[in-house]
């Protein structure tokens, strides 16, 4: 062992005892004996992604020592890119999981000292670890969720609901027809799945009775998965999430931290350094290498197919600073910057992301509440279209259209054309709805 270091053990570790990375290293001609420095590691480890682990590999072969051990849960990706990816727990790594999760929800909703109900909202696949909550794990059922509310919510001190925010919108939603006074439980929620769009927080803020700042009345947090990696491997801290709100409502702030083309914040997230080591790739790709020495499936410089940056910590500072708080509020921890999958199309030579059409489409509460936030994109020479999908039993109409598109112009600074479609007429929808994450960019 030529070094200490966390990720350089992890690294020889990887190559040692892994069949399919020593062969990944191999064909690459890296000379292992060579990488002996954070450089070192740099310059000469190659940035591996799903197609070249798991559609190429077994999963054993992904394993240490090449065998599948005693497994306490496999996590299973979405699915999303055509291929499925896998994150393996044995009872130790269970174990561990489940600490980990406990010390987060106690750190932010006091859960050891609140009797709590922690319902799973997350496509069938996805556990959640937990010891001191009580957990009901409904998938994509939103009667289910709304069921267990009404019967369970005065027995409890406080609710959490994780899940997708498209789903939390329409279980709330659903619970409001029902006669569910959302107002009156404590109500927490954390979002996965994909970023969370700040609108949609203040509209799911809204319906909550949140009050951004107090946390006696709820909150609403974002964390971001990988599910061969771990879940909830970056998550917001509130001092991230009052600069996130910041950034989105004062532009020339925005501007001064991101760049003078942002019309958008991007997810500001911490993440446990020891956990994980995270690097930028040169086309601002998000880079990982997990550094638990007992995981049973370790991946090194892994791609998962996000857009990130590090933002510079002395601008971080300045702005916290403007809005009050000490810049030791975010010293502590380190900050990355998640912009989503970086798919978009273009209207002209100007490109149009989904996570500006999520703003827009949840600028207006009322607008929000007439769509399942659903929508598709394609690109054009003149203008880009996009397509909204309605919720049930509400009709498209001209007027409907010129809102819509007012809205997501102060997020889009291109040409669009608005369609609102009926909910049955859509046809764009997920095979399995909410199962999996829903494709934003086509026809």
């Amino acid at each position: 062992m030529a070094s200490q270091d966390p990720v350089i053990e992890a690294f020889y570790r990887a190559a040692a005892k892994v069949p399919a990375y020593g062969q990944i290293l191999r064909q690459a001609g890296v000379p292992v004996d060579r990488v002996k420095s954070l450089d070192d590691f740099r310059r000469l480890v190659p940035v591996i992604d799903k197609q070249a682990t798991f559609s190429r590999f077994h999963v054993a072969e992904l394993c240490v020592d090449g065998q599948l051990p005693p497994l306490a849960g496999v996590l299973t990706s979405s699915g999303h890119s055509g291929k499925f990816a896998f994150g393996l727990y044995d009872l130790p790594g269970a174990s561990t999981e489940a600490d980990r999760l406990d010390a987060a929800l106690d750190a932010l909703f006091a859960v050891r000292f609140r009797r709590t109900l922690l319902v799973n909202c997350l496509p069938m696949g996805v556990k959640v670890f937990t010891r001191v909550c009580t957990l009901a794990e409904t998938s994509v059922r939103a009667d289910m969720v709304t069921a267990l509310v009404a019967q369970f919510a005065r027995h409890y001190e406080q609710i959490i609901l994780v899940g997708e925010t498209a789903f939390i919108k329409l279980v709330l939603e659903l619970g409001e027809d029902q006669g569910i006074d959302w107002k009156k439980p404590l109500v927490q929620v954390i979002v996965g799945e994909e970023p969370l769009a700040e609108n949609a927080r203040k509209y799911l803020e809204g319906i909550l009775g949140i009050q951004p700042g107090r946390g006696e009345t709820g909150t609403i947090g974002s964390s971001m998965g990988v599910a061969e990696l771990g879940l909830n491997l970056f998550f917001e801290v509130p001092p991230l999430v009052a600069l996130r709100r910041a950034l989105h409502e004062n532009p020339a702030l925005r501007r001064t931290v991101l760049g003078p083309a942002a019309t958008v914040a991007p997810s500001l997230f911490t993440y446990d350094p020891s956990r994980i080591f995270v690097e930028i790739g040169g086309k601002g790709e998000l880079i990982l290498s997990t550094l638990d020495l007992a995981r049973p499936l370790p991946l090194i410089r892994y791609a998962p197919g996000d857009v990130a940056a590090v933002p510079d910590a002395k601008t971080i500072g300045a702005v916290m600073s403007q809005m009050g708080l000490p810049a030791e509020a975010v010293g502590n921890f380190p900050v990355v910057l998640v912009f989503g999958r970086g798919q978009c199309v273009q209207a002209g030579a100007t490109p149009v992301y989904p996570e500006q059409v999520k703003e827009g489409l949840y600028l207006d509460p009322a607008l929000a509440r007439l769509t399942t936030a659903n929508f598709r994109l394609r690109g054009g020479d003149a203008a880009a279209v996009l397509r909204i999908q309605l919720c049930p039993g509400v009709a498209p109409d001209r007027r409907l259209e010129e809102r819509f598109a007012a809205a997501v112009a102060a997020y889009v600074p291109a040409n669009l054309e608005v369609r609102c479609e009926a909910y049955q007429d859509f046809g764009s929808g997920m095979s399995l709805d909410y199962e999996r994450k829903f494709d934003y960019i086509g026809p």
